[in-house]
């Protein structure tokens, strides 16, 4: 488990967690249409390390696995993403928000089978309208199966769902975890 200089992050790789890895704001394929990270690097609070490997455990069994696209954001990249979309119900706002990516607890992921191909969940990610939020009927009964399963191998893994995004899931208690200062983010992420 590799962390950052502070001790306060764990790098999540293909070949430790055996998970994919598509950082969508380290490309332009995301809702701003340029990147926001300069590199693809993924980490987390070590707490949410534990239960992401939790939630692979489950999913191992199925011949399913993760894909994940963001999961720590600095600060800095929280502004740019409300800039461009600034909408608290979708975006935090990054100052009075809650700002569960910049406090490295929140992560942004769907199931992918032994081909590599992501389940049918309805939308793609960062769909900020209602037919994104969990529990919406308006999609496939595919999708609302699929959506079901990764709601439950996460939350038996112990992370929390964001009622308007059905890729992100977060540790509870938030507040118990501090956002993480420009001083203690990876280098190379911004």
């Amino acid at each position: 488990m590799a962390l950052n200089a502070t001790g306060q992050l764990v790098q999540i790789t293909k070949e430790e967690y055996d998970v994919e890895l598509e950082i969508a704001y380290a490309t332009s394929n995301n809702f701003t249409g340029e990147p926001v990270y300069k590199a693809p690097l993924c980490y987390i609070h070590p707490e949410a390390a534990n239960r992401l490997k939790r939630a692979i455990a489950l999913l191992a069994p199925l011949n399913l696995k993760l894909k994940i696209w963001d999961a720590f954001r600095p600060l800095a990249a929280q502004a740019a993403l409300f800039q461009h979309f600034p909408n608290p119900a979708y975006v935090s706002h990054p100052e009075t928000g809650p700002r569960t990516h910049c406090r490295g607890v929140a992560i942004d992921l769907t199931i992918i089978d032994q081909y590599g191909k992501e389940l049918e969940m309805g939308t793609m990610f960062d769909d900020f309208r209602t037919i994104a939020h969990h529990g919406n009927e308006q999609v496939s009964l595919e999708a609302q199966k699929n959506r079901f399963l990764l709601a439950g191998v996460m939350n038996i893994a112990g992370f929390d769902t964001f009622d308007t995004e059905w890729w992100h899931y977060q540790l509870p208690n938030l507040e118990s975890f501090p956002i993480i200062s420009a001083e203690d983010t990876p280098a190379g992420i911004i």
